[in-house]
């Protein structure tokens, strides 16, 4: 049995999560943080949910074979992979957050989006209000009710209608460029309305008086929403509405046409992005620092964002895990559950009528669940294509941790650690801190010019 794939290309060749600079952040420095959070980050945060934390733990075992895996067999040679499982959480694993923006990008193309124009609209809040809606379910589906209200009631007045019906999906995300906490919305929105009888009525807005007029309403649909719960009072808003900047935005300029079906991708996946790629984290073992670099590029490179300590950047991981129970994606207007399912009998009525003899498509639900055709989407590589013989591999048997000793015997003949790879001590930068502690207690225990010595070039054990 082969565990990882022959380097050939197209061929599925299992990712080493260990081996990238994230994981190894999060993972020398998870008990460091969980010992520290309460004095560091207690009255900043609050509390440790526990969504989070497990959330974490579960992502130090996404990838990993020890954590478990599926075996593959090819039946012409009958050779054999292990292909690893996921963790399947939301909010931290880059690789499973990626997985879910392949997803909805499949189901909004093939059951949602109309062929019509489309544009991303982005709503950001003020630094004084993000917190609010950071982890509370129901002020977060207030937030996206506020943006939806406001996008409908400009199209309306636009087309002086008052029957018609953007299609919206609101994806509400939590970071900013920098993984730091930065709840706000991103819409994708028809171009226009549709009518009660289905047909669609453009309304382009390309200029800046159109953004400001959505601008408008949305803050006073957002305000409107703070004092109604008791979170802001009625002065204030009155006070922040005569402002001339009251710190929120809007953004419409992304458009997308009805034909760039690859343009709608890229956008979808954009839209539902993890919060962290493995590209963009490196970390300083000695230091104990973590370089983010930004997801755009300039002149093909990332420039640096932030730097942050090690416990800080965890810190901002737990974070970004979404309160339980939170609906990442959210449908209004035209692409509605409802208005779908109103409009789908009419359509199953069509597909009814003899086309052809050709055998039917599998049903939306069995792709989604298709994890072979969804790697094979995201990665352009196909799990079950055998590397010796390139036939086609089926799935045998699944082995989990539930059966430590059928795993441990499988990994261990085909030499892949059967044991997660543990912390044994502190992580090094607090041995480094430690020993120059020693030095300052005990000077003459080290040389005169200890001064100048290169902390990152020696380890703790040449300073005893």
């Amino acid at each position: 049995m082969d565990a990882v794939a022959s380097p050939a290309p197209h061929i599925y060749r299992r990712r080493r999560p260990e081996t990238t600079d994230l994981y190894k952040a999060v993972n020398e420095n998870l008990e460091p943080f969980y010992d520290a959070y309460d004095h560091r980050f207690l009255d900043q945060h609050g509390p440790l949910p526990s969504a989070a934390r497990s959330t974490i733990e579960a992502y130090l075992r996404c990838g990993c074979l020890w954590a478990g895996a599926a075996r593959a067999k090819c039946d012409d040679c009958h050779r054999e992979i292990l292909v690893a499982l996921s963790c399947q959480c939301r909010g931290v694993c880059p690789s499973c957050q990626q997985k879910r923006a392949e997803i909805l990008c499949r189901f909004l193309e093939d059951e949602v989006v109309e062929p019509v124009d489309h544009r991303q609209l982005v709503f950001v809040l003020p630094k004084l209000f993000r917190a609010i809606f950071h982890r509370d379910r129901d002020m977060l589906t207030g937030l996206c009710r506020a943006a939806v209200d406001a996008t409908v009631q400009f199209y309306r007045t636009g087309l002086d209608r008052k029957d018609v019906k953007p299609g919206l999906v609101v994806v509400p995300q939590f970071f900013g460029d920098r993984v730091n906490v930065h709840p706000h919305l991103h819409l994708l929105s028809t171009d226009g309305a549709f009518d009660p009888t289905g047909t669609f009525h453009p309304l382009p807005f390309d200029n800046q008086s159109d953004i400001a007029v959505l601008q408008r309403l949305f803050e006073r649909n957002v305000l409107e929403l703070l004092v109604t719960h008791g979170r802001l009072s009625e002065r204030l808003r009155d006070d922040m509405l005569t402002w001339q900047h009251t710190g929120f935005s809007v953004d419409g300029s992304v458009k997308i046409y009805k034909d760039d079906r690859e343009g709608l991708r890229r956008l979808v996946r954009y839209m539902a992005r993890p919060a962290v790629s493995v590209e963009r984290v490196s970390y300083d073992a000695r230091q104990g620092r973590v370089t983010v670099r930004s997801a755009k590029k300039f002149n093909g490179q990332r420039p640096v964002v932030e730097t942050y300590d090690a416990l800080t950047f965890v810190s901002l991981l737990a974070l970004q895990v979404p309160p339980t129970g939170t609906h990442l994606v959210r449908y209004y207007g035209w692409y509605s559950v409802r208005s779908r399912a109103q409009r789908r009998p009419k359509d199953a009525a069509q597909l009814a009528k003899p086309q052809c003899n050709e055998a039917s498509p599998l049903g939306a639900s069995e792709r989604r669940r298709a994890w072979a055709r969804l790697i094979r989407q995201v990665f352009e590589v196909d799990p079950l294509t055998c590397p010796g013989c390139r036939g086609r591999m089926r799935v045998v048997s699944f082995v989990t941790r539930a059966q430590p000793k059928v795993l441990e015997k499988i990994l261990d003949h085909v030499g892949e650690p059967s044991r997660p790879e543990r912390c044994t001590g502190p992580p090094k930068w607090i041995q480094v801190l430690d020993a120059q502690q020693r030095m300052l207690e005990h000077p003459e225990r080290f040389p005169e010019d200890c001064a100048d010595w290169q902390w990152d070039q020696r380890s703790p054990d040449e300073w005893n």
